[in-house]
């Protein structure tokens, strides 16, 4: 019966590799209204991923906005706008360009980078195989960033921050039976594969290095109690 099961997940996990599509699309932006804009569909365009407006001045190209993939209807992708704060520096302000017809949207942005978070180093690794088509960057990393800032418990900004600073596009999330990709600016879900559930949890996530410690003149500082629940909630809010 076990083989049966691991069959079956493996198959899952082979019908989803074909299907997960990870290199940038490139297409022209071709209306804009508001902080909406559209792009001719295209089968490879999956809704909730995100990427970039890039447009074309004088002697250089400059990335504009950030764009989500919110709908598609009537043969059109539908994106919606944000600020691309990844390359901001504090001593210069934002870029006051708005995006306009005619510019370059790539989709997938980073998508062939990734941060896996587990409960334990079996689980941590075996999604890693997984997805061969990914670079991973080791949570050790994100590990370090939250003990210098004395964080317990990551929050979406502690996530964003982390991607935008190491060039990472999306996040994998080991929950109860399943594995969720997710798009680490708008944390929305881009796909799920079905895995077994750990018994072995450690918090914040798996990782090598250990003193997470929370601030201690922070009164609002927060610890994971369920490690589940907890990225359960943080990727849909609706859930307790």
């Amino acid at each position: 019966m076990l083989k049966i099961i691991v069959f079956f997940l493996a198959l899952s996990i082979s019908v989803f590799a074909v299907d997960f599509n990870l290199k940038p699309i490139k297409t022209e932006l071709l209306r804009v209204d508001d902080i909406y804009g559209y792009i001719k569909d295209d089968p490879k365009i999956k809704v909730n991923s995100s990427g970039i407006v890039v447009q074309q001045f004088k002697t250089s190209k400059s990335i504009v906005a950030r764009a989500s993939v919110i709908a598609k209807e009537n043969g059109f992708a539908k994106l919606e706008f944000s600020v691309f704060s990844d390359l901001e520096q504090k001593a210069l302000p934002l870029p006051d360009v708005l995006p306009k017809g005619g510019d370059e949207v790539i989709l997938n942005f980073l998508y062939d980078r990734g941060v896996v978070i587990a409960p334990d180093e079996k689980t941590y690794n075996e999604l890693v195989l997984d997805f061969p088509q990914i670079y991973f960057t080791h949570i050790d990393v994100f590990g370090a960033q939250l003990i210098r800032t004395s964080t317990l418990a990551p929050k979406r900004s502690d996530f964003r921050k982390f991607c935008a600073d190491n060039a990472v596009g999306i996040l994998v999330f080991a929950l109860e039976d399943k594995a969720k990709v997710v798009d680490c600016q708008n944390f929305k879900e881009l796909f799920e594969i079905p895995i077994f559930k750990s018994s072995n949890i450690q918090i914040p996530f798996f990782s090598r290095i250990g003193g997470y410690r929370s601030n201690f003149f922070d009164l609002n500082s927060q610890e994971i109690g369920n490690y589940y629940r907890y990225y359960n909630a943080l990727i849909d809010f609706s859930k307790v």
